[in-house]
């Protein structure tokens, strides 16, 4: 997400007040489906999951082939808005109910223990997450910030259908809050 706006700073010469209104479609779209995604989690347990990374997965495969085809000058960047949208909407399903399916499995005597394993698994996860994904694009930056970006973006998509996958191993459902 960062790299989107740091290509459309550098590579097509957005003022970061207006990067930051092109990605507030991310935002957007995690808005419109985290109110609901616990109750889903609740009702089809890891498929919400699952669908919210592969959400994640066609909204930045949508910002992927939208920066690709964005010729080299300034030609505006409203093609990357429905892929944020959708990667949004995507990350609200994944991280909202979350925890609660992984937990779910837990029996609650371990649940305080396991509840710090899953948090400091999820921050190494997203420093990891960050530092490869970043030493890809800054590693690329000699081609130019729209080849940097194109060349990260397999990366974010790939993850995500991996994420995608892996949900298929989580517990079914979540467990209510009243119930935990």
């Amino acid at each position: 997400m960062a790299r989107s706006a740091v290509w459309l700073q550098g590579g097509e010469g957005y003022t970061p007040l207006q990067a930051g209104v092109v990605t507030v479609a991310f935002s957007a779209g995690g808005f419109l489906t985290a109110p609901v995604a616990d109750g889903l989690a609740v009702r089809y347990g890891r498929l919400v999951l699952g669908a919210g990374a592969l959400l994640m997965a066609g909204g930045f495969g949508w910002v992927w082939a939208a920066a690709g085809d964005a010729p080299a000058v300034h030609a505006g960047a409203w093609p990357l808005v429905p892929g944020l949208l959708l990667a949004g909407a995507g990350l609200g399903l994944l991280v909202v109910p979350l925890v609660n399916v992984v937990l779910s499995a837990v029996p609650g005597e371990l649940a305080g223990g396991a509840s710090g394993i899953f948090s400091t698994a999820q921050q190494f996860g997203g420093a990891l997450g960050a530092a490869v994904i970043g030493t890809v694009f800054f590693g690329a930056v000699g081609q130019g910030l729209q080849g940097a970006l194109t060349g990260a973006m397999p990366w974010v998509v790939g993850v995500f259908v991996v994420c995608g996958a892996l949900c298929a191993a989580l517990p079914r459902r979540a467990v209510p809050e009243h119930e935990g």
